[in-house]
């Protein structure tokens, strides 16, 4: 290696050029990998439900004109975005702060907070700095953690055992509905367990009800709990973890997983009904009273006995779905709903009936009466349709028509039942005309055509 410059055959003139382009390298590249735009400082302070303040300092080659702050809170598809206003210089220390005592600011404690800086020059340099992720945790209280991959819990003034406790539960919970259902979240669910439901209310909106224990702040994936007794801590955490991964998982702004799937599998994880709920159940189905399916896609009723009923037919209509098709099955439902399907198409994909099917099939197994308007006893899942033409409408092969060709008689034939079988609905459209039936005068239009045509261009 030592004798490769005298090596025979090249050129003298190379060597020279090689080493004077590697020692021009060398003295360029520092210049350019410099960036005119520094950053001396970047920080970020807050107060739990008061304030969060962002800090930036910066000194630039040129004067700096435009700082832009970027954040989002966990959950968030989007980021918020301000514009500070500052005189141009070539060094600037700034800061922002939000105020989170409005109302339209309002945070649950321990959600995470992710920003970042854009800053340009009056040179056209552009910076922007790196992520910085923090927990907003709530200030009033010194916190434990324990974390995994699918939790993660916070508690105050409590030994470890009491940690370790309500995390196992949390961490069963997640991982029975992750496998089951094929579930799974993009970061740990927060759970965060306050000593008293009055510390609990102190952290919740100014308009939260007076009666609330536990509450999930939707797709944040945060869980906030006042503590109570064990038997119903072990029940709560499940199930408001359960709400928890369902919104997680739910891609907006269009995703949306209805009420009574949420609720139905939030019982299960649970524990099922309780004794009021499988009362509840089992007076409206002997009184005829039961609520319909479609009502339970959205918000459940005010009225506690309502709600009650809410959340048994819910809980049973889970628990028919999973022995009649399986986990799996309903897994495909989840991640369809999840990912914007309506409601009657999801269910419609993967168990061939929509919702009014689904709610018919339920109501027989549990020996309900049928919906109101409906005579079969035994719903139709999938109609067999038979199509009858008649000799002059039937097609032929290779026959083509620029014209829209209208469906022919078409009978829907229900399957048979043990109940009287319902009457055939017949669906009447116009049949299909037969080739040349297209009117006396069709055939005379191409003539026409190429004679007036003829009139118009003939060589004069």
């Amino acid at each position: 290696m030592k004798h490769w410059f005298k090596r025979k055959n090249f050129p003298k003139v190379c060597t020279t050029t090689t080493m004077l382009t590697i020692f021009l390298l060398a003295w360029t590249l520092p210049a350019h990998a410099q960036n005119p735009i520094t950053v001396t400082q970047n920080e970020h302070t807050h107060v739990f439900a008061k304030s969060v303040t962002f800090h930036l300092a910066i000194t630039g080659d040129n004067p700096i004109d435009t700082i832009k702050l970027f954040y989002r809170v966990s959950g968030q598809t989007s980021a918020n975005k301000v514009v500070l206003e500052f005189e141009p210089a070539r060094t600037i220390e700034i800061e922002h702060t939000e105020d989170m005592q409005d109302e339209s600011n309002y945070q649950p404690p321990m959600v995470t907070f992710t920003y970042w800086w854009t800053v340009e020059d009056e040179a056209s340099n552009r910076l922007k700095t790196e992520p910085i992720s923090f927990v907003y945790e709530d200030t009033n209280y010194s916190w434990q953690v324990l974390q995994g991959d699918l939790v993660r819990l916070y508690w105050h003034d409590q030994d470890q055992a009491f940690g370790q406790r309500f995390f196992d539960i949390a961490v069963k919970a997640a991982a029975t509905l992750s496998d089951e259902f094929d579930v799974h979240t993009p970061s740990p669910v927060t759970i965060v367990i306050y000593n008293s439901h009055q510390e609990l209310m102190a952290v919740l909106r100014e308009a939260s009800s007076e009666w609330t224990g536990a509450v999930t702040f939707g797709d944040t994936g945060c869980i906030a709990i006042g503590l109570g007794p064990t038997p119903w801590m072990n029940r709560v955490i499940p199930h408001e973890l359960t709400h928890a991964m369902l919104y997680m998982i739910t891609k907006p702004p269009f995703g949306d997983i209805p009420r009574w799937l949420h609720e139905g599998l939030a019982m299960r994880s649970e524990g099922g009904m309780s004794v009021e709920e499988r009362t509840a159940l089992g007076e409206a189905i002997e009184a005829d009273a039961l609520i319909s399916l479609r009502v339970l896609n959205s918000a459940f009723p005010d009225r506690r006995e309502q709600a009650i009923l809410s959340y048994a037919e819910s809980s049973s209509l889970i628990s028919f779905i999973i022995d009649a098709h399986g986990t799996t099955k309903l897994g495909e439902l989840i991640a369809n709903f999840a990912e914007g399907a309506h409601y009657d198409d999801a269910m419609m994909d993967v168990f061939g009936v929509d919702m009014d099917g689904m709610e018919d099939l339920w109501r027989a197994h549990v020996g309900a009466q049928p919906r109101s308007g409906v005579t079969r006893a035994t719903p139709v899942p999938s109609p067999t349709f038979t199509i009858q033409l008649t000799p002059s409408q039937t097609p032929e092969a290779d026959v083509t028509t620029a014209l829209p060709i209208p469906t022919a008689t078409a009978v829907l034939v229900a399957p048979t039942s043990t109940a009287t079988p319902p009457p055939e609905i017949e669906r009447i459209a116009t049949p299909t005309p037969p080739p040349g039936s297209r009117g006396p005068c069709l055939g005379l239009i191409p003539a026409l055509a190429l004679l007036a045509l003829f009139v118009v261009f003939r060589p004069r």
